[in-house]
């Protein structure tokens, strides 16, 4: 009798095995948190650069600049799929959003390179938020399952509605007249990198179990 190959474990398991393990609950925290962290921005970007003493035409010109740059970065990802290892580029991709706010975050601090250090935010920012849209949405499928993805991300539906509805009033609420939205700053500078150290740390045990 011939012999039956025995099953691809991975191809039995079930989709709640997928939901309890270690990746996919550290890409959730990486999906979330910079969701959380990508939508609190755009909500309160005009204030947020009046904040920092620019002009009006850089407050009006900044956010148009960003999608654009956001579209520019979605290209570079294309580049980077056929020129640099996609597990690299996984990993120092979501990095340019705590870099961005870091350098948001320094603008205040010196009055000449103030709009240098906005403008940097925003290259840094646009590219980071328009390539993560396509990292986010192939994490699941690189480093937990291919089969469930559909199943998988939409497991993490609920909590990213959370974030999306709670991240801008958060900020909001986290606005002084004394700090304005330093406090807001370093906590979503907090949160990315919390997110990014998750990405990580989910690509390494993914990696290391294969």
């Amino acid at each position: 009798m011939p012999r039956v190959a025995a099953a691809d474990p991975q191809a039995v398991k079930g989709v709640s095995d997928f939901i309890f393990s270690a990746p996919f609950l550290l890409i959730g925290v990486f999906v979330v948190l910079l969701m959380a962290v990508t939508v609190a921005l755009p909500a309160h970007m005009v204030n947020l650069l009046r904040e920092n003493g620019l002009r009006e035409v850089w407050v009006i010109a900044i956010p148009a600049g960003i999608g654009v740059i956001q579209v520019l970065g979605r290209l570079l990802l294309y580049f980077f799929e056929h020129h640099v290892d996609p597990h690299l580029a996984n990993r120092l991709i979501p990095c340019l959003i705590p870099l961005g706010l870091l350098a948001l975050l320094a603008a205040p601090l010196s009055a000449d390179g103030q709009v240098g250090a906005v403008l940097l935010f925003v290259l840094l920012y646009g590219l980071g938020n328009g390539m993560l849209t396509i990292v986010k949405g192939t994490a699941i499928a690189q480093y937990v399952n291919r089969d469930h993805v559909a199943t998988l991300n939409g497991a993490l539906g609920l909590p990213l509605a959370l974030a999306r509805a709670a991240a801008p009033v958060l900020l909001g609420l986290l606005w002084t007249a004394q700090a304005g939205y330093t406090h807001g700053l370093w906590l979503l500078l907090a949160l990315s990198v919390v997110g990014v150290g998750a990405l990580m740390l989910a690509q390494q045990l993914a990696l290391r179990s294969r």
